[in-house]
């Protein structure tokens, strides 16, 4: 009798289990997938497939316009994951001192800007690209042509129950 118990005890287990992966929302699923892209630097660095499309999107955007592509660069894809990630763990929306956040994760700039955005609704790349592209200071972070290499940040967290995405989007040039 016990062993049936347990039998079943562990079949129940497994099939919560299952229902619970199946129910996995696919946008989280899809955030978490990884593709590899080169860098301005000549190596390869792994985005998250969201992270992967919001720089597509950033990049068809400035071929409109007649602007180069964004390559990522290393040191700004750290600095803006670490970013979103901070903004979820600590529950704040700023951007703080960038230039010394760029700095500290190895970037050495001559310019720079960075967009934020919390998105706690759909965190779809596209919804999140076009507010910033609704809004002149964030497009022109995007369009600015002196800007060439850019890394791509997203964190989804919970804070207080609710659910959230950050995006942090950091822009620069090197001497």
């Amino acid at each position: 009798m016990r062993r049936a118990s347990m039998l079943l005890l562990a079949a129940l287990l497994a099939v919560t289990a299952a229902i619970g992966a199946s129910a996995l929302d696919s946008g989280e699923a899809r955030a978490a997938e990884t593709v590899n892209v080169r860098t301005c630097t000549g190596g390869k660095i792994a985005l998250k497939a969201d992270e992967k499309r919001m720089l597509e999107l950033h990049n068809q955007k400035r071929k409109g316009q007649g602007l180069r592509r964004l390559c990522v660069h290393p040191g700004l894809q750290r600095a803006a994951r670490d970013h979103s990630q901070d903004m979820i763990r600590r529950d704040y929306f700023g951007h703080g001192n960038v230039g010394k956040r760029l700095k500290r994760h190895g970037y050495n700039w001559s310019r720079y800007g960075e967009n934020i955005v919390p998105d706690t609704k759909s965190p779809s790349p596209g919804t999140t690209f076009d507010t910033w592209v609704e809004s002149s200071s964030h497009r022109s972070n995007i369009l600015d042509r002196k800007f060439r290499e850019v890394g791509i940040g997203l964190a989804t967290g919970s804070h207080n129950g609710e659910r959230k995405t950050m995006w942090t989007a950091d822009f620069g040039s090197r001497n």
